[in-house]
């Protein structure tokens, strides 16, 4: 059975974040749970971003989380 990317991502797309980031975090594979298991500043390295959106992106998937 092949996960189709919106049941794969569904969790990124509940994210409270710009849809050109929930883009950009699905292009590089990435799950809420993915997300939590790295330093928010790791995260916004991968994503080319600066590290206070990382911190907007590590929080938001710390909310849907819970």
């Amino acid at each position: 059975m092949t996960v189709q990317p919106s049941e794969m991502f569904s969790d990124i797309m509940e994210l409270e974040i710009a849809d050109g980031l929930k883009d950009l975090l699905m292009d590089y594979g990435f799950t809420c749970e993915k997300i939590l298991r790295i330093q928010s500043s790791q995260l916004a390295s991968i994503l080319g971003v600066e590290d206070y959106i990382g911190k907007i992106v590590y929080n938001a998937a710390k909310n849907v989380s819970k």
